[in-house]
């Protein structure tokens, strides 16, 4: 276990691609919620970021503008 996790007490963002056949997505969403992360699904591959670079940019500049 981590001592020590930023994602314990810090704002977790994760960006999940529901057409992902690398990764199970009931694995993402579990480690994502166990983080207390803001989820965002995206109808894509696990290239979305290529794929779908805007909805991930547009999930870090929103992450960006609400951490602390």
């Amino acid at each position: 276990m981590c001592p020590v996790c930023a994602w314990r007490d810090k704002p977790t963002w994760a960006v999940i691609a529901t057409d992902d056949k690398s990764f199970d997505r009931a694995m993402l969403q579990h480690m994502a919620k166990r983080a207390g992360a803001q989820i965002t699904d995206v109808p894509a591959s696990h290239a979305l970021y290529v794929t779908r670079a805007g909805v991930v940019a547009d999930v870090i500049v929103t992450a960006a503008q609400n951490a602390s």
